[in-house]
């Protein structure tokens, strides 16, 4: 496991926005972050992530896939790994809290 100490967390709680405009709106937090400091490491805390809705999973889906700063983690939280978008749990690492 790679150890990341983090400058910066967002803790985005998705039963308060799950629609696509507030994935955008921390997409562009994260990337203010990023170029206000060069060595910024961020972590995003995205809790009860299974309340997004398609078209949000979609966008955040798209953002994780392209090459972003290796300076950013997303730590998705869920209740129900079901609700989560199949290829985006295809694509990340995912870990069951015991």
């Amino acid at each position: 496991m790679t150890s990341f100490i983090c400058d910066q967390i967002i803790d985005f709680e998705a039963t308060e926005g799950y629609e696509a405009q507030d994935i955008e709106r921390l997409i562009k937090r994260i990337q203010t972050l990023l170029t206000q400091v060069d060595a910024s490491k961020v972590v995003v805390l995205l809790r009860n992530a299974h309340y997004l809705t398609t078209a949000a999973f979609a966008i955040l889906y798209n953002y994780i896939r392209e090459p972003i700063s290796s300076n950013v983690v997303f730590v998705l939280v869920s209740a129900d790994k079901s609700r989560i978008f199949p290829p985006l749990l295809d694509f990340v690492q995912h870990q069951i809290a015991v």
